[in-house]
């Protein structure tokens, strides 16, 4: 990637909502050519999304997991579609080093939580781990401070 692209992609990261003419005075790239990039990057898939960072405490959901699960093998693929369509799953993960899935679920309370689990148990996991997240310290930073790439603003 050029470096041009570089800081266009950290400035999204920075702010996708700032306007093209914005960026186009920061980056000293033409209104047309971001356009054009824009739309070639969610074309591609580089561009996934177009998201918000929500306060969820803010809302209501005081209660938010980070869920480290392993499937048995014949209901793993059961396992995995109630993950991944279930409402209060906010993120989902495939990894490995002894775990299939690793998901990040909100909630409003504790009786919700229990709900939940007593709905995940019905999908038997093999083994689980459930932490409290009590505090978003960083969240979604990467690449979106283009000092942190070693290129100049």
């Amino acid at each position: 990637m050029q470096e041009k692209e570089i800081l266009l992609i950290s400035k999204f990261r920075e702010n996708s909502r700032t306007s093209l003419t914005k960026l186009s005075r920061q980056t000293k790239i033409p209104v047309s050519t971001l356009f054009d990039k824009i739309k070639e990057y969610e074309k591609n898939k580089l561009i996934r999304k177009h998201t918000a960072l929500i306060d969820f405490k803010q809302l209501g959901y005081h209660v938010k997991t980070q869920i480290l699960l392993t499937a048995k093998k014949e209901r793993k693929e059961e396992l995995h579609k109630f993950l991944l369509r279930h409402p209060r799953i906010n993120t989902f993960f495939r990894i490995n080093n002894g775990y299939d899935y690793l998901a990040e679920a909100i909630f409003k309370d504790l009786e919700e939580l229990d709900e939940f689990n007593r709905k995940l148990e019905e999908h038997e996991p093999q083994e689980k781990k459930e932490f409290f997240v009590m505090e978003d310290i960083k969240r979604e930073e990467f690449l979106s401070h283009k000092e942190n790439l070693g290129v100049q603003r």
